[in-house]
């Protein structure tokens, strides 16, 4: 019984070869003395926009009406959602003492 490649190295077995039929899965193969496993490519890293560096995403879930309030606000007062979102987290700030950091 051979031993199963690890799930996280790099994929060393094309589809066609995981498809053979049972008969000649269990046929020892002779393996190439000079093969070697191809490298592990590092994760792509796609390029971050500059007003996005050094920062954190916050996430949260707001109710469809809130949305379409939020929404309607921005369009409203031409800003951007976020501008308006980073105002509230100011706010929340202010209101406990700290500092408007957001």
């Amino acid at each position: 019984m051979t031993k199963r490649p690890s799930l996280f190295s790099a994929k060393t077995a094309a589809p066609a070869q995981e498809a053979e039929p049972a008969a000649t899965a269990h046929a020892p193969q002779a393996e190439a003395p000079d093969a070697r496993p191809e490298p592990v490519s590092a994760p792509v890293r796609y390029p971050k926009a500059s007003t996005r560096e050094g920062k954190r995403v916050v996430t949260a879930y707001i109710s469809p009406e809130a949305f379409r309030q939020l929404k309607r606000i921005a369009a409203d007062e031409d800003r951007q959602q976020q501008d308006l979102l980073l105002e509230g987290i100011n706010a929340v700030f202010e209101k406990r003492g700290l500092s408007r950091i957001a």
